[in-house]
């Protein structure tokens, strides 16, 4: 079985769950997945991978349900979004941090190397 026939099996099964976690996020955020997956669905319409397109059909569906639910039962947006932005910018820093660290260091190790000249004098003695 392909991994996308894999997603969606999970997705038809676990659709229930998905939708009331995508109820706790803000009806902006819902608006910009859905426009996302529908740019998907071009993608996957224009590369002919009808299972892709299902596959983003079933999200599609997922998430416009989510935002039905959310306003049908008056679920509040979730407070972590906001530390969840935060978390994922800290993350990008400390990336950025190490791999400077590491162009740093290769700079370093470039600049500090001795240059080894060879002894031709020596080669020439073999001949």
């Amino acid at each position: 079985m392909k991994a996308i026939e894999l997603r969606i099996q999970e997705a038809h099964e676990k659709a229930d769950e998905w939708i009331e976690f995508l109820a706790t996020y803000s009806d902006e955020r819902l608006s910009k997945r859905i426009d996302i997956i529908r740019q998907q669905q071009l993608i996957a319409e224009q590369n002919k991978d009808a299972l892709g397109f299902e596959y983003m059909l079933l999200m599609e569906q997922i998430t416009i349900s989510a935002r039905v639910y959310k306003e049908e039962n008056n679920i509040s947006d979730a407070i972590d979004e906001d530390v969840d932005a935060l978390k994922q910018i800290e993350t990008v820093v400390v990336l950025a941090e190490k791999r400077q660290e590491i162009v740093n260091e290769i700079a370093s190790a470039k600049i500090s190397k001795p240059k080894i000249q060879e002894d031709n004098s020596s080669q020439m003695s073999l001949f």
